[in-house]
């Protein structure tokens, strides 16, 4: 509870900061704004194409890719600037600096920087998610609308377990984020789509190796009646508890990489 306190402290600081830049902060926003805005008019212009891409219309893929770019922004609102980018400040050695103060150093370096630029995609994301639900208001209910709250939750667990894990490899190599580009990003892009076009290998991959698709698909799938089988509703059903797992895991994997680093002058 104290931390959160200081957090929004520290927002209520940072944002004064970049009042002092207002045009500067406005273009960063808007830039952001237009490039996920041309992403959804993409879907829109493929399914206009193709009516549908396996079943899944352009409502039900403004869902699907929503509940991914949503809960990535979140995280990254957090972490993306000082925990998955933790290489460069090992190699420029101010990493240290946090290991000499009393608070615990993944609170300090969510502390260290607030991820502005994020919030144009959670502002464009939430239009869409908005758009893609309205029509299908019918089919909800109570329990899918507490069913949507803990599927972000969890995919946003998710998303910041996965740029934890990638931070982390700083300890051992100053290429996390090359690592990071094939295995968190692209990988993870894959999932924009139904999980259904791509062969079996990939299909698994994305669920039980790297469950990126726990992030949106299956909770997408289990809102959306989609789901193609048990398993796909068992997944759907266990995607907040996967997520808050691996966020877990992978907090213990950052600590015992911090065990491994010597400091900049080792």
């Amino acid at each position: 509870m104290e931390f959160i306190k200081i957090y929004i402290f520290y927002i209520k600081k940072f944002f004064q900061a970049r009042a002092e830049y207002r045009l500067n902060f406005w273009i960063g926003i808007l830039a952001n704004f237009i490039t996920y805005f041309l992403a959804y008019i993409s879907y829109w212009i493929i399914t206009g194409q193709l009516s549908d891409i396996a079943g899944w219309d352009f409502s039900e893929l403004c869902l699907l890719y929503g509940m991914s770019l949503l809960t990535y922004a979140i995280a990254g609102t957090l972490l993306w600037y000082s925990v998955y980018n933790l290489s460069g400040m090992i190699i420029r050695g101010t990493l240290d600096i946090f290991l000499t103060r009393p608070m615990g150093i993944l609170r300090q370096l969510i502390c260290n920087r607030f991820g502005d630029t994020f919030l144009a995609q959670i502002f464009v994301t939430v239009i869409f998610i908005a758009i893609a639900t309205a029509g299908r208001l019918d089919g909800m209910n109570a329990w899918k609308v507490f069913y949507f709250i803990l599927a972000v939750i969890g995919g946003t667990c998710i998303q910041a377990g996965g740029m934890i894990a990638i931070g982390a490899l700083s300890f051992w190599t100053m290429k996390s984020e090359e690592v990071g580009d094939i295995f968190y990003y692209k990988l993870r892009n894959i999932t924009k789509y139904p999980l259904g076009i791509f062969p079996l290998a990939v299909q698994k991959m994305l669920t039980f190796i790297l469950p990126w698709a726990f992030i949106n698909y299956y909770p997408s799938a289990l809102l959306f009646n989609k789901a193609e089988s048990h398993f796909e509703v068992i997944c759907g059903c266990l995607s907040p508890a996967i997520g808050i797992t691996l966020l877990i895991i992978s907090v213990k994997f950052f600590y015992i990489g911090l065990r491994h680093y010597n400091g900049a002058g080792s």
